[in-house]
């Protein structure tokens, strides 16, 4: 039985290749523990699983489609993950060389018997509630086509036969050597009326003596060997039956974990009142980002105050550069879109009230870091060697989110690095996002009037006050770093 809530049974999903510290630049493992809220199976789901950005958008419309669902009954999908996570508390014992063949037949009947209850009360669920999205109708009408009532019946009708209260009935041949050979298991015997009632044995039945020696040497007692081979290749069936329903379970409830993360989420921002949306997915090509109350996740979830949202228009825009006052917003913005990009192409919900984007090919970041422990170069040639790593993976299509790169040196040589880098990425189809308080290069490529250029401005008020929205404006060459200071050491009177 297959299980593919996360993408249609005919598609072999893609995934971008990411940049290495994205996960720790946009400060993403704050969104998995929110995702997680306590569960370290959906802590490793999630881990795994949104990083992994799609690029197929008829992938993450299914996603999409699913999640949906489960947020239009998320009780509903809340008890679809406790029905399969039930099988993982089945204790199941290890039917060893060294055990009897009867003990291991004993052994693994219970947690089989077990596993057909998980099955009923799963198929009983489907049954009770309607899906819309293709995965989980493909789940229900698996669920309940593949384990009708009659089916079950049987099994539990077979399970019971299994404890052979009235002795084995089988049959057997001989083989080469005159061993024994194809033994097959007979249904049980028919009640036979005798005067004393009624009697299941056949009129001719062997009741093999358990004597040691006889075990140690079948061939003393033949009996009991083919008694034990019977047993033996029965608990294999029985051990392979539970083993094929226990990962059929197991493969539900890592895929329902992604979706029970989503909605941990879900309740979590909705209980602060920061909107979300489902994103519109425009496959790879032209620039089409655009977005409406944009907001950074990680900072949503670190605070219980309002958090503000950015509007965004940057369609066919293949360059982003971000400036403004300190303290402003810019960083905050930057790791607002890296997320929501990640969160689109992983197939979840977007903090904002709208969202659209295409497809990148990768999703890479440049930010400032502490100086280098142990002490074998610099930090501007530490930024550099950074770089050069994140250019080597980079392709047309991907999205480099620069915080601050290279203010470790002077503007003036920041600059002569900065220009041709930026140039270059921007032939070869890389959008860069920069942040940057190096005005030289950001005066100088304003003045250029590209226009696939877009400049942004963090917001301030005539008194100094950050507004944290950022509009489209030119650079100035301050960042209103007195007002910073003024905060910190205020004038004595």
């Amino acid at each position: 039985m297959r299980v593919n809530l996360l993408h249609p049974a005919d598609r072999i999903p893609g995934a971008a290749v990411n940049g290495a510290h994205v996960v720790a630049d946009l400060g993403l493992e704050s969104l998995f523990t929110a995702m997680a809220d306590g569960d370290p199976l959906i802590l490793d789901v999630v881990r795994a699983t949104v990083p992994a950005t799609l690029t197929d958008p008829e992938v993450i419309g299914y996603r999409h489609a699913v999640l949906a669902d489960c947020l239009a009954q998320p009780e509903v999908v809340r008890e679809l993950y406790r029905i399969a996570v039930e099988p993982t508390g089945i204790r199941r014992w290890p039917a060893g060389g060294g055990r009897r063949a009867g003990g291991k037949l004993v052994l693994s009947l219970p947690p089989f018997t077990e596993l057909l209850g998980c099955l009923r009360r799963l198929r009983a669920h489907c049954r009770a509630h309607t899906f819309t999205s293709a995965g989980l109708r493909a789940l229900a009408d698996t669920v309940t086509e593949h384990f009708d009532e009659d089916y079950l019946d049987t099994v539990d009708t077979h399970l019971t036969a299994l404890h052979f209260d009235h002795g084995i009935h089988l049959g057997a041949g001989l083989g080469i050597g005159n061993k024994i050979a194809d033994i097959v298991l007979r249904a049980p015997l028919p009640a036979r009326r005798t005067r004393f009632g009624f009697d299941r044995r056949a009129a001719r039945a062997f009741h093999p003596i358990e004597d040691p020696e006889a075990r140690a040497n079948p061939t003393l007692n033949p009996v009991v060997q083919l008694r034990d081979k019977a047993l033996a290749d029965l608990a294999e069936v029985v051990a392979y039956a539970a083993d094929h329903i226990h990962a059929f379970f197991e493969r539900l409830r890592t895929e329902l974990a992604f979706y029970l993360g989503c909605l941990n989420l879900h309740d979590r921002l909705r209980a602060t009142g920061i909107p979300t949306c489902l994103p519109t997915v425009h496959p790879a090509g032209p620039p089409r980002l655009r977005t409406t109350g944009l907001r950074d996740i990680t900072l949503c979830l670190a605070t219980d105050r309002a958090v503000v949202g950015n509007d965004l228009d940057a369609t066919g825009r293949t360059l982003l550069v971000v400036t403004g006052a300190n303290n402003g917003g810019k960083s905050t913005f930057l790791r607002s879109l890296g997320a929501a990009q990640i969160m689109l192409q992983a197939g979840m919900f977007v903090p904002a009230e709208t969202f659209e984007s295409e497809l990148r090919t990768g999703i890479f970041t440049h930010f400032v870091t502490d100086e280098d422990r142990t002490m074998t170069y610099g930090k501007l040639v530490d930024e550099l060697v950074r770089m050069r790593a994140v250019v080597d993976h980079l392709t047309p299509g991907a999205l480099l989110l620069s915080n601050e790169s290279f203010a470790s040196t002077s503007e003036r040589d920041a600059t002569h690095i900065l220009t041709p880098l930026v140039e270059a990425l921007v032939d070869t189809g890389v959008t860069p996002v920069l942040v940057t308080h190096l005005y030289d290069f950001a005066h100088t490529r304003h003045t250029a009037a590209h226009p696939t250029d877009l400049f942004l401005r963090a917001g301030r008020t005539a008194d100094g006050h950050r507004t944290y929205r950022l509009t489209p404006g030119p650079p100035e060459p301050t960042s209103h770093a007195d007002e910073i200071y003024h905060q910190v050491f205020p004038p004595q009177p």
